[in-house]
């Protein structure tokens, strides 16, 4: 993925017209923020604040063999060839699409192109996705990293993916926040905020009713422990 236009500040790591290798299946993008238990992005907007700190997910499908891209609830929107894209709803990406975050007075603030082909797909993207259900409907593929909730793939960052890894090894067993800290985190310090925050937005793709989770639960009397029930 090339970036083709910066209005202000810069992408962590990376220069204008630089490609952006898509290492992962779910690539979160947005503004770097200077908050110590804010959601880390892992494409970093540096110095724009038009963009939202969770802008956009690039996210790869097995079921549609492509990758999509989602607005994951951004302040200015995100675009896929100039249209903009209804919130958390995902769309094909092909080759040679432009991928737009934050239209202001009618210019874009942040601009990629998407370039892809079968022969430069990254390894994962070519894995056996086979499901493993549970009796609740979960379904965790170790070998290819996917996740599914009755049949439908769900789209999972790095870290929410750990965390759902980390539950689901010690499944109906309580895991603290020491526990996630440093099985996900490891030496890296991580707050409970910053843990809770993250089990939060996994409650939203996961579970049907975030509110009354049936698969990752806080266990009662212990502040800050989790159990996953499958």
């Amino acid at each position: 993925m090339r970036i083709e236009k910066l209005a202000k500040g810069k992408i962590e790591g990376f220069n204008e017209w630089d490609e952006i290798p898509l290492v992962t299946d779910v690539m979160l993008i947005g503004r770097l923020s200077k908050t110590p238990d804010a959601i880390e992005p892992d494409i970093k907007v540096i110095g724009d604040d038009y963009i939202s700190r969770n802008h956009a997910e690039i996210f790869y499908s097995f079921s549609d063999c492509c990758f999509t891209l989602r607005d994951t609830g951004s302040m200015n929107g995100s675009f896929l060839n100039g249209e903009l894209l209804e919130k958390d709803r995902p769309y094909p990406l092909k080759d040679q699409s432009l991928i737009g975050l934050a239209r202001i007075s009618g210019e874009m603030r942040v601009i990629f192109r998407f370039r892809t082909s079968w022969s430069t797909l990254p390894s994962w993207a070519q894995e056996d996705p086979a499901k493993t259900l549970s009796n609740k409907g979960l379904a965790i593929n170790f070998a290819a990293r996917r996740v599914y909730v009755t049949g439908k793939e769900i789209p999972l960052t790095g870290k929410e993916y750990k965390i759902l890894e980390v539950l689901y090894n010690n499944r109906g067993n309580a895991c603290s926040i020491d526990d996630l800290a440093f099985e996900v985190w490891g030496e890296k310090a991580a707050s409970g905020e910053l843990i809770a925050k993250h089990i939060s937005r996994l409650r939203e793709k996961i579970e049907l009713d975030p509110s009354n989770p049936c698969y990752i639960l806080t266990v009662p009397g212990r502040h800050g422990c989790y159990r996953l029930e499958t």
